[in-house]
């Protein structure tokens, strides 16, 4: 018997619109409670998204409405009845601008005050092409109307299932997932108003990348003999085909198997059985269940392993000595990651710990923050929530101007390791998880004495939850300093602004650097979230006063580019092959 075949057999035992940006390549992780490590019910998840975008994180408070307040928040979406009653949120915001509908409808997760933490994942095309819509449908206000009221992860699941019979999904396909301290439903929906809900195990872990997972709905959950019904109507399936599996069923053909869903999900599976999985993607794909049973139990060092991973030390890994973000099939942790989050669910809401890495996941540590803190770190946040929200979906240009904040500083750092892959990502990685240790040492003692507290004195234990994470916040931010000085990145200063059909110009001090011994063809600028194929190219070096001037003419990237001030990084390459990161603010102009 081969080895492709026992695997087969193994996963068989297993087994018992809106025009807007989707966010293409999140990735989540449901760790059951008693597959957990710590007891605890755990969430991770990459929030993915591509072109130019910002992050912030916003805290939330309580409100009472007026019955029947309404809002619509994507102008072509239906005007919704909001909750009367919102409790407090943690809301991780995604920001981006398209000159057609400025605004991402289908990015940021929430944690809510009654301890549900919501999360969600493109998941591709559905084959739904005719979908059943009530004044555009539903998109980023049912995610919204679940945190501000759900006050179980089941309760989750049933509030979503009522929004989207009411009012129909304003999107090809979208898994979400809400989680409180006992369990994990999974809601997987299709454009329109149907809809799969499953439970995940206690004792088990499911992975989601973009494609749906679910294959054995839950029968008695609302809304399932419309799904078959439909699906039969459709001719999807047929009960002469056997069970009824709602991925073989509603997700599109040319999405069902598509190679950057089936490494990302098959390499998450190895780390989990620990186990070489490759010989599943040598083999006619056959789709992995909904959930499994780990190897061992699943602590937070296995989660970041997992939204780390490039594949290194496998076959599906293609980068050679490049940066792996770029690469196909495409890896977790990659170029469009913006943040990765880590959940920690406890029975006390305040005491649920977001462990939060900005940007990539390799180049950025996690650092822990609680529910429960009364006001964002310095740098996190660049405007008020209510300010957030009203302008969410009328962002204009000049909202993405870069910033001197924690989330532009890890793309700084990010954009330099990529450039200078070869040489520094080990050390840089290495770095980052031993800085980690050192705060995880710190914080375990603390987060000890806060639990003792909390009960008896809320107010001294909110107090030092505020202080451990403002303290790891600012240890962070002198971290970020040591990289950058690690890196040697150099700033650079715009000579010109950016224009259309125009070459641009950005001088760098010559410190260090010999202009005759540079390497024309391999000095390149672009953004952080291109390929390094679709940066500028270098038209002319001028070394002059201790300073070298580059120009630069085309490039793919400009053509997206968001009319604002942009951080602009450039590759310069000397003959000998040693590489130099620089960084500069620029103007496009529209």
């Amino acid at each position: 018997m081969t080895l492709i075949f026992h695997a087969a057999i193994f996963f068989l035992a297993l087994s018992f619109f809106l025009r807007a940006i989707e966010s293409c390549a999140c990735m989540t992780v449901l760790v059951g409670r008693n597959a957990s490590a710590t007891g605890e019910v755990l969430v991770g998840h990459n929030e993915d998204a591509p072109g130019r975008c910002t992050m912030q994180t916003h805290l939330v408070g309580k409100l009472r409405r007026h019955p029947g307040s309404k809002s619509r928040f994507e102008p072509s979406t239906a005007e919704l009845e909001m909750p009367e009653t919102r409790t407090s949120l943690l809301w991780v915001e995604a920001k981006y601008y398209d000159r057609d509908n400025p605004g991402p409808s289908f990015c940021d997760s929430f944690v809510n005050g009654y301890g549900v933490v919501i999360v969600s994942n493109n998941c591709e095309k559905s084959r739904e092409d005719s979908p059943e819509l009530t004044d555009g449908g539903i998109a980023w206000g049912l995610r919204r109307i679940v945190a501000e009221s759900a006050h179980t992860a089941k309760d989750a699941a049933e509030i979503a299932s009522h929004l989207v019979d009411k009012y129909g999904y304003a999107s090809s396909g979208r898994s979400y997932s809400f989680a409180d301290k006992d369990e994990i439903y999974v809601m997987q929906i299709v454009h329109g108003r149907h809809y799969a809900v499953q439970r995940v195990p206690d004792d088990e872990v499911a992975v989601i990348p973009n494609h749906y997972t679910i294959h054995s709905a839950d029968s008695k959950a609302h809304g399932y003999n419309q799904l078959v019904d439909y699906a039969v109507s459709r001719g999807w399936y047929s009960p002469d085909e056997g069970a009824f599996d709602f991925k073989r069923a509603y997700q599109a053909e040319e999405s069902y198997a598509d190679e950057k869903n089936t490494h990302r999900h098959v390499r998450a599976f190895q780390i989990l059985l620990d186990i070489d999985l490759s010989p599943l993607l040598m083999q006619e794909w056959e789709p992995l269940p909904f959930s499994i049973k780990p190897a061992h139990p699943v602590n937070i060092d296995t989660l970041k392993r997992i939204l780390r991973t490039h594949f290194e030390d496998s076959s599906s890994y293609t980068a050679g000595k490049n940066t792996p973000h770029f690469q196909k099939p495409l890896t977790v942790c990659n170029s469009e990651t913006l943040e990765s989050s880590i959940f920690q669910i406890r029975h006390n809401p305040d005491r649920i710990i977001i462990r939060k890495s900005l940007g990539s996941p390799c180049y950025s540590p996690y650092i822990a923050w609680y529910f429960g803190i009364p006001s964002v770190p310095e740098g996190y946040e660049d405007e008020d929530s209510d300010t957030s929200l009203a302008g969410h979906f009328s962002t204009k240009p000049e909202d993405m101007s870069c910033r001197d904040n924690a989330w532009y500083r890890a793309m700084e750092i990010k954009a330099a390791c990529d450039i200078l892959y070869a040489e520094k990502a080990d050390t840089v990685h290495k770095r980052v998880i031993q800085f980690e240790e050192e705060e995880e040492r710190k914080f375990a003692p603390l987060d000890a004495q806060i639990e003792l507290r909390i009960r008896n004195r809320p107010d001294i234990a909110r107090a030092m939850m505020e202080g451990a994470v403002m303290s790891q916040a600012e240890d962070l931010r002198s971290f970020t300093e040591d990289l950058r000085r690690e890196l040697g990145i150099i700033t650079g200063s715009a000579l010109t602004d950016i224009e259309t059909g125009k070459s641009f110009s950005v001088r760098i001090p010559a410190s260090g650097i010999n202009a005759d011994g540079l390497n024309i063809a391999e000095c390149i600028c672009g953004v952080s979230y291109a390929d390094f194929g679709k940066w500028s190219a270098c038209e002319g070096i001028n070394a002059h006063d201790g300073y070298i001037d580059f120009t630069f003419t085309g490039g793919e990237w400009r053509n997206d580019s968001v009319p604002c001030l942009n951080d602009i990084y450039m590759a310069v390459t000397e003959k000998s092959g040693k590489k130099h990161a620089v960084t500069a603010k620029i103007n496009v102009r529209g």
